[in-house]
């Protein structure tokens, strides 16, 4: 008998999705749970005023009346070989604390997981509190950034800084940086999508500033995103360099150059980058304050759609045997082949895994070597390990700063 039963409490639980009154109620939950202020979450549930949100994808777990637990779908794009595709952005995970442990939680990933079938989104990331809870409902790492913590005096300047000016919206730059931006995030697996809605909102900020590198025909070849805060410490402020993307080398050492232009005394300069593309190897001095940090979780929401997405040209086709103990739609064996995927056991090279270790092998963030010698998936012989190496190649997956969610 449940404790409320005993004492003659009668408790009704609904989940439901979003309604716009709801939204004072989010917001004193996204309060108690993240802080931030009510008036970011006010925000945050706003569709007016966030342009990533979908209030048909914002679950709601109503308790005696009154919303108690909430999850956010939204509804982004992520590049897979190249190519944007859709991308469920699970975000804003909570519950009141006075209704956790009543698996609340689960239920509105399992409610999440259903919605994004249905809209068709093949794919599922998310920025995880405990990686054990989104495990346990399929989602695995797959993303991960090296953090600096430098002075400026460590950072080499150079010449080239006399081409980076500030960022000037009436000059074009911004749809450049869009084109820079797009060509970068189109290389590196995970990353997200950043329609213009989005580039207008980062820039909108009032702690967000850019700086341009404008080569000498007058073409912009690299930007750099930052924010500066005063602080206490020693030295008393910080800039955060939140995103760095350069064209040509040129561009890059300019860019750097900016950063070790600040006054050490005043200044220590925070910088992430994706594990493919450190800072450290080409400073002058390479001992360095530098953390590698495990960022997003990946899911495979519909792995015969996700595997039908791939761009991928492999001479012998491989067997994939993939277990889903929550969506069981998915479990079943999937070959690899020229004319793309299909459903059935069609080739002798097989490997069994479940869709945790998929998703890594599907971001490039893990290899198939790695897998097999930690006894985390099931070759049937060498081979099979080979082509699975030759199927998902290691990438540099990475979700930038100004697209965290």
């Amino acid at each position: 008998m449940e404790f409320g039963q005993r004492l003659g409490i009668r408790r009704v639980m609904e989940l439901r999705r979003y309604r716009e009154e709801d939204r004072g109620a989010l917001a004193r939950l996204g309060v108690l749970a993240f802080g931030m202020g009510a008036s970011y979450w006010e925000e945050y549930y706003d569709p007016e005023r966030n342009s990533r949100l979908d209030p048909s994808l914002v679950y709601v777990i109503e308790d005696d009346g009154e919303p108690r637990a909430t999850v956010t779908v939204l509804p982004m794009e992520a590049f897979v070989d190249g190519e944007p595709v859709e991308m469920g952005g699970i975000a804003a995970v909570n519950a009141h604390p006075a209704y956790r442990r009543r698996g609340y939680a689960g239920k509105l990933m399992r409610a999440s997981i259903g919605g994004m079938r249905e809209r068709g989104m093949p794919l599922s990331m998310l920025h995880p509190f405990a990686h054990a809870f989104y495990r346990a409902h399929g989602w695995e790492l797959a993303t991960e950034a090296v953090k600096y913590e430098l002075s400026p005096a460590q950072i080499p300047t150079s010449g080239e800084q006399r081409r980076v000016r500030a960022y000037d919206p009436s000059r074009g730059d911004l749809a450049r940086m869009q084109e820079l931006f797009g060509g970068w995030a189109a290389t590196r697996p995970c990353s997200v999508g950043r329609g213009e809605g989005r580039w207008l909102q980062v820039l909108a900020r009032e702690d967000q500033e850019a700086a341009v590198y404008e080569a000498e025909d007058g073409t912009i070849e690299g930007y750099l995103l930052y924010g500066q805060s005063e602080g206490s410490g020693d030295p008393p402020n910080t800039l955060d360099v939140s995103e760095l993307v350069a064209n040509t080398p040129a561009a890059r050492e300019a860019l750097v150059s900016f950063m070790g232009a600040y006054n050490p005394r005043m200044y220590t300069v925070k910088l992430s980058t994706p594990r493919g593309e450190p800072l450290h190897p080409y400073m002058p001095d390479s001992h360095v304050r530098a953390r590698l940090e495990p960022e997003y979780m990946l899911r495979l929401v519909d792995v015969e759609g996700a595997l039908g997405l791939l761009k991928r040209t492999v001479n012998e086709p491989l067997v994939l045997h993939v277990s889903d103990d929550v969506v069981p739609e998915n479990s079943g064996s999937y070959t690899m082949g020229d004319g793309g995927v299909t459903r059935g056991a069609e080739a002798e090279a097989s490997v069994t895994l479940d869709v945790r270790r998929l998703a890594q092998l599907y971001a490039g963030y893990l290899s198939a070597g790695q897998l097999a010698r930690y006894g985390l998936i099931e070759p049937t012989s060498e081979k099979a390990v080979e082509l699975l190496e030759a199927w998902f190649p290691v990438g540099d997956p990475y979700v930038s700063v100004p697209d965290h969610f």
